[in-house]
């Protein structure tokens, strides 16, 4: 769970207009990968909370490694937000 505030993998801006959150990612720090489910409050903008998001991932926010690309999906208040690799084979 997370609650409103600096989130890893935005640069320094607080993501603040959500109820509900969740992240998820890899125990390593080393690898390029970092998601979160959002649940915003209801009649919230869902459109400005997604270009926020985008607006502000920093996808060099490991220092020794980079993600390639963002992911994001919404489903009526719920809003899925990822940035990883864009293959995880190695």
């Amino acid at each position: 769970p997370i609650e409103p505030g600096f989130l890893a993998g935005f640069d320094n801006v607080e993501i603040t207009e959500f109820k509900e959150g969740c992240m998820f990612g890899p125990m390593m720090g080393t690898i390029p990968f970092v998601g979160y489910i959002f649940v915003l409050e209801d009649g919230a903008d869902v459109d400005a909370f997604v270009t926020t998001l985008k607006d502000n991932a920093n996808l060099r926010w490991n220092i020794c490694t980079e993600a390639e690309e963002t992911v994001t999906g919404t489903a009526e208040d719920k809003v899925f937000f990822v940035m990883c690799p864009k293959s995880l084979e190695q």
